[in-house]
């Protein structure tokens, strides 16, 4: 009997798995077939006296680190002023209310019409704070945008010419991740939105139901009206408010080409509360609009994807009902006949399936290997986050209300204080990893391959997650740096890395030779959010190295500072030596310059009992190459200098980490002679030195086979070692 229980709840998984992965195929197909253009492609741009009037609504509530680039923003929103309202609702209890008062004031001077708004009561959290907003703003219109939300200057006259057809009550516009890259977190999320995206695109051309969020958003004021207002009902507003809207026959307009930007959590504790919060929205919301859905006349294509869209938060928590159920499965019997299998088989079908068309046709191409081995990371999520939503559905079953946690913005990876449901997630995670490891330790007893396959997949992602966790409390034990100082800047790895730090937040000092280079460097960084100051400066002026460090102390200690600037020079094709000026020089920069950064920004660090310094040696350090003798010499001699520092200053809380890259490419690695294995892009490098910086890594040496063969060289007899070199084309 358990058996047949079993095998009647596979095959409606199944079922209802397949039918989904179908209509979801279908969607990107459509998608993918051309996107239906947009008023504004087609020439119906409305001139300033057609302009409608908007009120844009900014709720926002403790977020310091991101509220003043939220204002600067949609300040610069290209708009007539007479048609233009910008309200920030400010709900704030911390620093964020000073800040966004002395930015607003800055605005009002420059006769940017928004206004500084505050409640008496914080009720009904962030939907709440939109109906206060709603009673204040006059527009007929109304944009929305999240504290992390940064809209383009174009963003309101490309939406605005959408809402000439009367039936579109909203529109929802595409949205872009300025930290998408930070780890494989944010990078999972970002395929995941892109997918959506994907999706929506596809429903929309349609016209069937699509889940929008709710920001970067634009609603008519008379829709708003008709489906109720915003009510804090939920805690997904936004979800109920689309909901409503089309069920009752108002239409929507996805503008996938006006993207904003925004911001991922890149904790696994802010992912757990912003996961569990939409979980329980969307369940709440399904099954509290799910009467009205069927009760509305629809084609049977639009009725399929409209079910498939409420209930599918519903079949991702099934997921985890179907790991509980693998060991009652693993205890009943090793065979469950050849229906079983076929179930499973057809599961594992769409499976791939699905995962494949989630990841694939997103972002920069990639070798097959790594598709696939990303494709099976992306599923292995799942699993955790099966469990957020298997969780939220026990509590709307149970009728038990969620609270509002809000996600974090601009706190990147540092340590927070999260709620308790954070905890019990984690123990829950723990429970999970421990249940899909004794399950397949029984299935692999019994001989239950399928069940094997599923736990192995669950045990992997919980794993993943806990990982995570602990990689999370590993980086809270040093602040995350605020204020990050580069030089060489202008080169490829300095801008590669000046881009990967860039986040709402953070300050960025950077150095470099020419001023256009890093204007156009800074430009892009502060599009992430990032503030930035500017420094051309010759390191061979030891003094004033020195003094620009010192006053950079005196303002504000840089957390990170990141020694990259650097020289090279070699033998000269005719082997006829480097010249002496040339040595002088890149002694100078590589060297010196270092020792002197380092001489002015270490009192101010010892004194906080806090800060990091990453020197950028080479691999070049473990073995002298013919032709660069005296860069090999330098990086050599930062390599020993920064090991030194490490051990001293250990004790007094400063971490000092050497960088031993191999090839990146630059225009300096491409005029030093010889081959050029294992080339890296300087994105690539930048991403794994900052992996081993917040590691405290003493050595961040990359790539692994030329970081073996080099130290192999290093190891051995200057007899083999020479030939093999001359052999490999770095000889003489």
């Amino acid at each position: 009997m358990l058996a047949l229980c079993i095998q009647g709840i596979l095959v409606l998984l199944v079922g209802v798995f397949s039918l989904y992965v179908l209509l979801e195929v279908r969607s990107l197909r459509q998608a993918r077939k051309g996107i239906q253009l947009t008023p504004v492609e087609t020439g119906q741009m409305l001139s300033d006296a057609d302009l409608p009037t908007v009120s844009v609504l900014l709720p926002v509530y403790n977020e310091k680190l991101v509220v003043a680039r939220l204002i600067d923003a949609v300040c610069a929103l290209d708009y007539p002023h007479d048609r233009l309202e910008i309200l920030l609702l400010d709900d704030s209890t911390d620093r964020t209310r000073e800040i966004a008062a002395e930015r607003v004031a800055v605005h009002q001077t420059n006769g940017v019409p928004i206004r500084h708004a505050r409640r008496e009561k914080r009720v009904g959290y962030k939907a709440g704070n939109l109906s206060f907003g709603l009673g204040l703003a006059r527009g007929d219109f109304i944009a929305i945008f999240d504290a992390d939300c940064l809209p383009p200057a174009d963003f309101l006259r490309k939406t605005m010419p959408c809402f000439n057809d009367p039936q579109v009550g909203f529109l929802q516009t595409g949205v872009d991740y300025a930290n998408k890259d930070a780890s494989f977190l944010t990078r999972f999320q970002a395929t995941e939105a892109g997918h959506k995206e994907d999706v929506t695109s596809g429903l929309s051309q349609d016209g069937f139901m699509a889940s929008l969020t709710g920001s970067s958003c634009v609603w008519r004021r008379e829709c708003i009206e008709a489906i109720g207002g915003i009510r804090s009902d939920t805690i997904t507003e936004d979800v109920d408010m689309g909901y409503k809207a089309q069920l009752g026959a108002w239409k929507y307009a996805f503008l996938p080409e006006v993207v904003s930007l925004a911001e991922l959590p890149e904790s696994m504790g802010a992912f757990r509360l912003q996961r569990q919060r939409w979980a329980h929205g969307l369940i709440h919301n399904a099954l509290r609009h799910a009467r009205q859905m069927c009760a509305v006349r629809m084609p049977l294509f639009s009725r399929l994807h409209a079910v498939a869209l409420m209930f599918s938060s519903l079949l991702l928590a099934s997921f985890y009902a179907l790991l509980l159920l693998c060991l009652p499965v693993a205890l009943v019997t090793p065979d469950l006949g050849l229906f079983f299998h076929g179930c499973c088989t057809l599961f594992l079908l769409a499976a791939v399936v699905w995962a494949w068309g989630n990841t694939s046709g997103q972002g920069e191409p990639v070798p097959l290997w790594q598709q696939i081995t990303g494709t099976v990371a992306y599923v292995l999520m799942f699993f955790p986050v099966s469990l957020y939503y298997f969780t939220a559905a026990v509590q709307v079953v149970c009728g038990i209300n969620g609270k509002f946690y809000r996600t974090p913005k601009g706190c990147g990876r540092r340590k927070m204080r999260h709620p308790p449901i954070n905890v019990w997630l984690l123990r829950f995670e723990v429970v999970s990893l421990a249940y899909a490891l004794t399950t397949l330790w029984l299935s692999l007893l019994e001989g239950n391959y399928w069940v094997t396959l599923y736990c192995s997949l669950a045990a992997g992602g919980f794993g993943m997650t806990l990982y995570f966790s602990w990689g999370d409390r590993c980086r809270a034990r040093h602040p995350r740096p605020r204020h990050i100082c580069i030089t060489g800047a202008s080169g490829a790895l300095g801008s590669a890395l000046a881009l990967e730090y860039a986040a709402p937040g953070i300050r960025l000092s950077l150095h470099g030779r020419r001023m256009e280079a890093l204007e156009a460097l800074a430009a892009q960084c502060r599009a992430r959010g990032a503030s930035v100051s500017l420094k051309v400066l010759d390191l061979r002026h030891h003094d004033a190295v020195r003094q620009w460090m010192r006053e950079l102390c005196a303002a504000d200690v840089p957390d990170l500072l990141i020694a990259n600037a650097g020289r090279n020079t070699d033998i000269g094709p005719e082997g006829r030596g480097e010249p002496f000026a040339e040595v002088t020089a890149l002694v100078e920069v590589n060297i010196l310059a270092v020792m002197a950064m380092v001489d002015a920004v270490l009192p101010a660090m010892r004194q906080h009992h806090s800060g990091q310094i990453a020197i950028i040696s080479s691999l070049a350090a473990y073995y002298g190459l013919p032709a660069t003798p005296a860069y090999c010499a330098s990086k050599a001699a930062l390599r020993s200098y920064g090991l030194s520092l490490r051990g001293w200053l250990h004790s007094e809380g400063i971490r000092i980490n050497v960088v031993l890259p191999g090839y990146v490419a630059s225009p300096m690695c491409h005029a030093m002679p010889g081959p050029k294995p294992f080339l890296w892009q300087p994105e690539r490098a930048a991403r794994a030195i900052r992996r081993g910086l917040e590691r405290d890594w003493a050595r961040i040496s990359f790539p692994f086979p030329l970081n073996l063969g080099i130290w192999g060289l290093s190891v051995l007899p200057a007899c083999l070692s020479m030939p093999i070199a001359r052999w490999l084309g770095y000889g003489r």
